[in-house]
């Protein structure tokens, strides 16, 4: 026998999806404070207590939402990250062949780098190994499709993760500082090893570099 619904269930659904909306424009309403305070050069340092101030909200609101300012900091890291990750994916994900996608995805983290400084100040705070996080899914794939398809030699295939998601932090760090003079150079470069470091034929690995390059340029100028 089929259950009836109460007429009593449509209200509690109701209170729950507006209570539901209020905690997520609560939670995004902290993490933006807290990113135009770390954003803001003359701050040194910040706290809970001006994370509350910019948001006019209580000590305790921001504890309903976050254990520390740093759960909330990496909120912002992974959700730059994973925001990043879906945006690429109209000109990433068409890709199949495991060699152009690792360059591509590389390339186009990079590249956001050197044009917003901001986003690449929150990219490096996320912690990117966490089970949930969106680009580890992805690496995590192209990496296992390229060991399969014997493009890559990789013993261990975290330690693979590990060496590529590191290789882009650190990219990520140097554009940011602004310690690269020839922001394009320095690119090939980082796919370039970290794709020779994978065990690519040296051939193969400039072939994808090049691909990743050409690529993107050509997405530019229909875009």
């Amino acid at each position: 026998m089929a259950t009836q619904t109460s007429e009593l269930d449509a209200p509690l659904d109701h209170r729950s999806v507006t209570a539901q909306r209020k905690r997520d424009a609560m939670r995004a309403r902290i993490l933006s404070a807290t990113m135009d305070l770390l954003d803001d050069p003359s701050k040194v340092s910040v706290t809970i207590e001006d994370v509350a101030r910019v948001a006019n909200i209580s000590r305790g609101a921001f504890y309903k939402h976050f254990a520390s300012l740093e759960e909330a900091v990496a909120a912002i890291g992974q959700e730059a990250t994973d925001g990043m990750t879906l945006h690429i994916l109209p000109v990433y994900d068409v890709l199949t062949h495991p060699l152009e996608r690792i360059s591509t995805a590389m390339r186009l983290f990079l590249l956001r780098a050197h044009t917003d400084r901001r986003w690449a100040a929150f990219f490096l705070r996320a912690d990117l190994v966490q089970d949930q996080s969106i680009l580890l899914k992805y690496v995590l794939a192209d990496l296992q499709a390229g060991r399969d398809a014997g493009l890559l030699d990789l013993p261990s295939l975290q330690a693979g993760v590990d060496a590529l998601i590191g290789a882009t932090l650190e990219g990520v760090r140097s554009m940011n500082q602004r310690r690269v003079d020839d922001p394009q150079a320095y690119i090939d470069a980082v796919i370039l090893m970290v794709l020779r470091g994978f065990g690519v034929e040296n051939m193969s690995a400039h072939e994808a570099v090049t691909f990743s390059r050409s690529y993107l340029q050509t997405q530019a100028q229909v875009d």
